[in-house]
């Protein structure tokens, strides 16, 4: 009886690949408002001005206002491609 020759894997082990379900902020993110979606973005303001790569842009940016794209704390938005993206809608 080898206990060790089974390869048992949990599925609540696997990330998630699901896009939409919400991440939490990295710590250098202290969110202090969350305002309501807008389609797949949702704008965060943070306690301070804090440094990100916008992944519209690609323009590194320091604010208090950010937007996460589905929710996604690695895919941010910068409050000008914001703007410029619910304008299309």
């Amino acid at each position: 009886m080898a206990s060790g020759s089974r390869n048992t894997h949990e599925n609540s082990a696997v990330p998630q690949q699901d896009s939409d379900q919400t991440q939490a902020p990295p710590s250098k993110f202290v969110v202090v408002k969350v305002y309501d979606p807008k389609g797949e973005l949702t704008l965060h303001r943070l306690s301070s001005s804090t440094p990100f790569m916008c992944g519209r842009c690609s323009k590194e940016k320091t604010a208090k206002l950010v937007a996460t794209y589905r929710h996604q704390w690695n895919d941010l938005r910068c409050n000008a491609c914001y703007g410029e993206l619910l304008s299309e809608d």
